[in-house]
This record gives structure tokens, sequence and C-alpha cells, in this order.
């Protein structure tokens, strides 16, 4: 069974991943897919009407455009639209084998945020970001859209599969010389 909620609104929340490893993609790009609706699909869903939440589990999957949020669960922050006849989204949760997938790259993490209010996203935990053969790994992913800058942060290991002293790692593979 599939359930789905759609809105307008802002998720994108890679588009400005790539900048850490490659050229990103320009705003405009962005910009169109940010005029998309966002759709979420998951084994299930919850409206908690009083509290202006939906929260999607299993196999949760947010679309927007061309980029994809997934999760165990994704919990979508309803706000009302200016003109007051609609509900948007204005921030989503994802918790559990998060994964992001842009047209560039791929992130993931235990958990994430976007604000899309703010425009600030945000991936923790063993965070691995991948743009064809480039990988880094950090604990903690934080990506600013409105100033296209991305930054990827150490820290200590926090279970048995972070290995290391907790700094940021990279393996920057060349390319073919005519890319």
């Amino acid at each position: 069974m599939t359930a789905r909620i759609t809105g307008l609104a802002l998720l994108g929340i890679g588009a400005t991943v790539a900048v850490l490893v490659h050229a990103a993609p320009t705003m405009g790009q962005f910009d169109a897919d940010s005029e998309a609706p966002i759709e979420i699909t998951a084994d299930n869903m919850e409206w908690f009407h009083d509290e202006q939440i939906a929260i999607a589990r299993g196999n949760a999957d947010a679309v927007q455009g061309r980029y994809t949020l997934s999760a165990d669960v994704l919990t979508a922050h309803m706000t009302e639209a200016a003109d007051g006849t609609t509900n948007q989204i204005s921030r989503l949760d994802a918790e559990g084998s998060v994964v992001l997938t842009t047209p560039e790259e791929t992130a993931s993490g235990r958990s994430g945020t976007y604000d899309v209010e703010q425009k600030i996203a945000v991936l923790v935990g063993s965070v691995v970001l991948t743009q064809m053969d480039n990988v880094l790994r950090g604990e903690r992913l934080v990506m600013d859209l409105r100033t296209g800058r991305s930054r990827l942060e150490g820290g200590p290991p926090v279970n048995a599969e972070t290995t290391g002293d907790g700094r940021v790692r990279a393996i920057f593979t060349p390319g073919d010389p005519a890319q």
C-alpha cells in the first residue's frame, strides 16, 4: 500500500552538495525543481491535524523534480500558506537510512533535516557523499542553498561503524582529461 501527500514547497536539499567535489548545478537548475510539487510516498502515513504534521513510515520517499529524499521515516511539518487556503511543507525531518539523491551526487546519513524556509539542509551520522568516483566521509553535512556553500564536518566516532580519528576523509579520483 502506498500513501501519498503532495504539497508545494522546496526540497532539493542536494543542490549544493556538489560544490564540495565538483562544480555545483546552477541555481537556475535548482529553481526549476523548487517549483515542482513534493510527493511523499510510503508504506503508511499518518496525519496529525492539530500538530500540522504528516509522518510517512516504511520506504518513505519525498520527490521534487529530480531530487529524492528517502528514509525509514519522513516527517513533513506543515504551515499555512500566505493565502490562507492551503498548507505547505516548512520542514522535512528524515530518520533512519537517509539517502539524498540528486542528478549529480548521492549523500547518506543516519538522519537529516531540511528547513524549507531557511533553505538549510543537514545530514548527520556517518555521512557519505559520493559524486562519480569521488567519496567524502564525515559526521555532519550542512548545505546552505541560498549561498551555494556546503560544509562537511568531522566528529568523534559514534559507534562501531565509524572508525578513525573523527576527521573528514575524502578520496578524489582523477577524471578523464577529455571530460
